[in-house]
């Protein structure tokens, strides 16, 4: 999945800086508004989040037998 994400964030970032430049050279607004939207379009890619490892609690006594 992280392989996809990254590929993803590439090709927008590589659209972006290129919108960039044309800015610069333009100082269109048409090109500034393309580009914050899309920046805005990474949000749709969150990181993935690392499984945490399961908690290890105290185990659950079950009736009066169990107890000491």
């Amino acid at each position: 999945m992280a392989e996809g994400r990254e590929f993803i964030i590439r090709n927008i970032t590589i659209k972006a800086d290129e919108l960039a430049r044309q800015w610069e050279k333009t100082r269109d607004p048409g090109i500034r508004d393309q580009w914050y939207q899309l920046v805005k379009t990474v949000s749709h890619y969150p990181e993935p989040r690392e499984d945490s490892p399961p908690k290890r609690g105290r185990k659950k006594i079950l009736g009066k037998s169990a107890t000491r």
